[in-house]
C-alpha cells in the first residue's frame, strides 16, 4: 500500500479516537501509519534492492507494537493510545491487502519468531526498486486508486469537521505543552 491509503487510514483514526485535533496529533498518526515503509528509504539510500531489505524487519507486529508505544507519552487519553495502537497495526493489515510480486510473496507478521509470510493480494502493488522506477505510470493508478478508495471517502464523510479544524489558531500550533 502507498502512502496514500496508509495515511487515509491515520486521518481517519485521528478523526475517531484524539480529542486534541492539533496539527501534532495529527503528524503523529500520519507518522506511525507510514513508520513500517522506512525501510524503503534506507534501500534506497544504500542501493540494495528493496525487496532484501523491505518487509522483513519493519513490516511484523513486533516492529509495530515497539514503535508505537516510543510515541505513548506524546498522547495523553486512553481513547487516543488505542487509536493511534490501531493505526499503528493498520499498516500490516493494508500491506496484506497488497499484490506481491517479489519472492518471498508476502511479509513475516510474526518475525522474528516465525518466517512464514502471509498476502492475500487484492491491491495493485507500486513500483519501488529506485527511486526513477516510482514515477511510472502504474504507481500512478495504484495513488488514484487507493485515493478513491481511502482518501476520498474519509475527506467527503468529515469534511465539515476537517474544515473547521484548519480554521482554528490551535490547530496549527506545534508546541509541546509540558
Amino acid at each position: 500500500m502507498s502512502p496514500v491509503g496508509h495515511s487515509s487510514v491515520a486521518l481517519l483514526g485521528w478523526q475517531k479516537s484524539t480529542p486534541n485535533k492539533n496539527l501534532k496529533t495529527l503528524l503523529l498518526f500520519l507518522l506511525i501509519s507510514n513508520l513500517p515503509d522506512i525501510d524503503f528509504l534506507f534501500s534506497l539510500f544504500i542501493g540494495k534492492k528493496t525487496a532484501a531489505i523491505h518487509q522483513y524487519y519493519t513490516h511484523n507486529i513486533f516492529f509495530v507494537c515497539i514503535t508505537a508505544l516510543l510515541f505513548f507519552p506524546f498522547l495523553k487519553q486512553k481513547k487516543e493510545r488505542i487509536g493511534f495502537f490501531l493505526v499503528a497495526f493498520s499498516h500490516l493489515l493494508l500491506d496484506l491487502l497488497v499484490i506481491d510480486m517479489v519472492p518471498p510473496i508476502g511479509f513475516r507478521i510474526f518475525y522474528p519468531l516465525s518466517n512464514q509470510v502471509f498476502n492475500f493480494g487484492i491491491f495493485p502493488n507500486m513500483e519501488r526498486d529506485n527511486l526513477a522506477a516510482i514515477f511510472v505510470l502504474q504507481n500512478l493508478w495504484v495513488l488514484a486508486l487507493e485515493a478513491a478508495v481511502f482518501l476520498v471517502p474519509v475527506l467527503l464523510y468529515y469534511r465539515k469537521e476537517f474544515e473547521s479544524y484548519i480554521k482554528q489558531k490551535k490547530f496549527w500550533e506545534l508546541k509541546c505543552k509540558s
